[in-house]
């Protein structure tokens, strides 16, 4: 079932997961929107089935073409993905979240493409690209700019030759691009939709103690977080070379992190999540490197299906 249609890279294995992303995009259009850029339901269907597939496109380079196991390829990822993201427990849709956590997946596969390059001027765009998108990211939600600590921390503890214009493309791109948008968004009075705060928004509100509830549309989610967990301890376990252990301890971080920052705001919408989704799905993926039985493949995912569709949509 599950375990042999995606067991390989396909066109049926692609088609299913931007048929179940088209589906997730409707299906967000139905819900309350917090904050979007148009009121047309249908150009945020089509902004959220772009984002969703921008992100789609970066894991599958991040999992599938840079993973260690080259001669076990397999498409698994492509229907984790549509299943995480409709694990999440998402009660209304930011749209800053969708949008800026597609420019960071996007960023982040330049930046494992970075680190597996050899010619320096590809090393430079590549970087460069990454450092647009992130400034874009920023421009959504200026919290964004703590992310670029991110590729400047796995550039310092790498082994790779040192490049004096690598980190003047990391610090001079968002200088350079986001105060530029600003006058250019100001002088249009569009900048009342950009550069949004996440922590000193009006909608935060800090949690001032902490109770663990654990309301029933969390169990899938909850469950992802249990593969993620048991994935982590594999990975770790399997992956050789320093350079790659230092970009998936770079990545763990920052799952820590934005799930620790997340979790101080008592009214999440559940569009928070997508921040998470590459690295959940990179991670679980690695699960699958080493070949296991199709029936435990199969068992995995109708638990998570069986999950969704039971805790998110009946009860």
């Amino acid at each position: 079932m599950f375990a042999k249609t995606f067991e390989k890279f396909s066109y049926t294995s692609a088609g299913i997961s931007t048929f179940l992303l088209l589906g997730i995009s409707y299906y967000y259009t139905t819900l309350d929107i917090n904050w979007s850029l148009f009121e047309s339901k249908i150009i945020n269907g089509i902004l959220i089935f772009g984002a969703l597939m921008l992100s789609n496109y970066a894991i599958d380079t991040v999992t599938r073409q840079l993973t260690i196991e080259r001669s076990n390829r397999n498409a698994y990822h492509l229907l984790l993905y549509p299943l995480i993201v409709i694990s999440y427990p998402v009660e209304s849709i930011d749209m800053r979240f969708i949008l800026s956590s597609a420019a960071i997946w996007a960023a982040w596969r330049n930046v494992r493409i970075f680190f597996e390059l050899t010619d320096n001027t590809k090393k430079i765009k590549r970087l460069f690209d990454a450092s647009v998108l992130l400034s874009f990211s920023s421009l959504i939600i200026v919290e964004n700019l703590i992310i670029f600590a991110y590729p400047l921390l796995a550039l310092i503890t790498s082994n790779i030759k040192r490049d004096f214009k690598h980190y003047i493309i990391i610090f001079m791109t968002p200088i350079i691009i986001i105060p530029s948008a600003y006058v250019l968004l100001s002088f249009l009075s569009l900048d009342n939709y950009l550069f949004s705060s996440y922590f000193f928004g009006d909608q935060l509100q800090m949690l001032d103690e902490f109770k663990f509830i654990l309301p029933t549309s969390y169990i899938p989610v909850s469950i992802v977080f249990v593969l993620y967990i048991i994935s982590i301890i594999l990975k770790f376990y399997r992956t050789a070379g320093l350079q790659r252990r230092i970009l998936d301890f770079v990545g763990v971080v920052f799952f820590i992190l934005t799930s620790y920052f997340f979790s101080m705001n008592q009214e999440l919408s559940g569009s928070e999540f997508h921040y998470l989704s590459l690295i959940l799905v990179y991670f679980i993926s690695q699960i699958f490197v080493k070949k296991i039985k199709s029936s435990y493949v199969n068992f995995i995912f109708i638990v998570l299906i069986a999950s969704i569709v039971t805790f998110n949509f009946l009860i």
